[in-house]
């Protein structure tokens, strides 16, 4: 285990002790370096000094920007780069829900087993001070660490704040934890008032969910806490809801939870980790419990049409957790999930696969083939996927080609075809349509002498361009 201080430049320990201050590693800082993460940032606290005293001890080292409320905390930027996030002691009393309205009061001489107490679980109530090595750990989140366990500091900690329940499941998805069974029992006795908490500070711990190696432990848990129904109801609406045709009789929930681990990390899916691609997986199939029927002819349960409702389920989900924040783009996982059933039949000809990558653009077409990749690795053969493979190396091959798939690739503008008389506006947008379709058939043809010629030829063709 590397020493906190090792990352710190000298001076700064130097200044901040000799003016009678004690520095020490706390938090996730500490938790991470146990376990062996790499963490380019640190968190620390500082006794012994107001806010003031060491703000001007900070200046003349490096950048320094107050933050928090009523400015306890100090980003500080030093000259030899990196961030620091400096807090002083403090306790927080809830005031209301959702971690909106506390009463918070720093105090430099608050014993720093104080601060740790007012913190969320065990493995984030530890502190280690930079100057001797000492460990101080009042709750034992070193033993839980070791231990696999994720424990919470105190019987309040989801009351004060409610959020803490989603970074619990985070924490245990993130570092393969087991929750201790108080703190699990805890969890469901609150979980209605995940709804007090922001949409932002929600979305927030799912992106680090889906940062897991497994998310979909994340959400299993999720679902056994009563979490789940509350901050993704549409999923929760899965639950039970059989299919008949997938690995191990999977539900749709099972089944999409494999879907989600896909497109997380899988070798076969070069994407694997995109965070479109990943909620598109979460939500493709969302729309199949309303959608489900059973069809006496064929002896089967049918879900036809679900992706179109899966469609509108992901934008308003994306709408209400304001997921745009994390660059998410709605258009582009409506899109993903809408065309989902796609047919991947390898025997596609050169012309139909030039035509897909038109349907959906070239900038998506790729991940759309990643999704069905998952969506396979969740069904009842999750290595049937040579077609899709083949599939994905003849889009490839197209795109490397730089086949002409839309107005912008075609080797003419709009001026072009004005100066053979055509005027701008409908016609001019039609004919550019009706070209695309020509060079969609036979690339070779996407030349400007060629194509101004087509032009000409249907131009002298009043019926083709009303």
């Amino acid at each position: 285990m590397s020493s906190p201080a090792s990352k710190i430049a000298p001076r700064f320990l130097e200044v901040i002790e000799k003016a009678g201050g004690h520095v020490y590693e706390v938090g996730g800082s500490v938790r991470d370096r146990l376990l062996g993460i790499p963490k380019k940032d640190l968190d620390l606290l500082v006794t012994h000094l107001a806010i003031k005293d060491l703000t001007t001890l900070l200046r003349p080292l490096g950048e320094i920007f107050l933050v928090g409320k009523s400015f306890g905390v100090i980003k500080f930027h030093p000259k030899e780069g990196g961030e620091i996030d400096i807090a002083l002691p403090r306790k927080e009393v809830s005031t209301g829900e959702g971690h909106r309205d506390f009463d918070v009061h720093f105090d430099p001489l608050l014993p720093v087993e104080i601060d740790l107490s007012r913190r969320d679980f065990t493995v984030n109530a530890m502190a280690q001070e930079l100057s001797t090595g000492r460990m101080i750990d009042p709750f034992g989140g070193q033993t839980d660490l070791r231990d696999k366990k994720l424990r919470m500091v105190s019987q309040q900690a989801f009351l004060e704040d409610p959020l803490r329940m989603l970074r619990g499941i985070q924490f245990a998805a993130r570092f393969h934890l087991e929750i201790e069974p108080d703190t699990f029992a805890s969890m469901k006795e609150h979980a209605e008032k995940i709804k007090t908490v922001s949409s932002e500070r929600i979305t927030e711990e799912i992106k680090k969910l889906l940062s897991a190696e497994q998310p979909s432990q994340g959400f299993i848990l999720m679902e056994k806490a009563g979490l789940l129904g509350y901050v993704f109801p549409e999923l929760q609406a899965t639950v039970g809801v059989e299919q008949g045709n997938k690995f191990r009789n999977d539900d749709v929930f099972m089944h999409t939870m494999r879907v989600l681990d896909a497109s997380r990390k899988d070798n076969a899916i070069p994407n694997a980790g995109d965070m479109e691609l990943m909620l598109a997986a979460l939500y493709h199939d969302v729309g199949k419990p309303k959608t489900k029927r059973f069809d006496p002819e064929k002896n089967r349960l049918t879900f036809y049409g679900h992706q179109i409702l899966s469609k509108r389920m992901v934008r308003k989900r994306i709408q209400a957790l304001k997921m745009t924040t994390l660059g998410i783009d709605s258009d582009r996982v409506e899109k993903l999930v809408e065309e989902h059933m796609f047919q991947a039949k390898s025997f596609f000809s050169d012309r139909a696969i030039r035509r897909f990558i038109n349907k959906i653009g070239p900038d998506l077409i790729l991940k759309l083939v990643d999704l069905r990749l998952a969506d396979n690795r969740g069904g009842r053969y999750p290595e049937g996927i040579r077609g899709v493979l083949r599939l994905r190396e003849k889009i490839e091959h197209e795109i490397n080609n730089k086949s002409p798939f839309s107005v912008k690739d075609l080797a003419i503008r709009g001026t072009d075809l004005m100066s053979i008389g055509l005027r701008e506006g409908p016609q001019m947008g039609l004919m550019l349509k009706e070209l695309v379709e020509v060079v969609l058939d036979e690339p070779e043809k996407n030349t400007p002498e060629i194509l101004l010629e087509i032009a000409r030829t249907k131009l002298s063709t009043p019926q083709d361009i009303p």
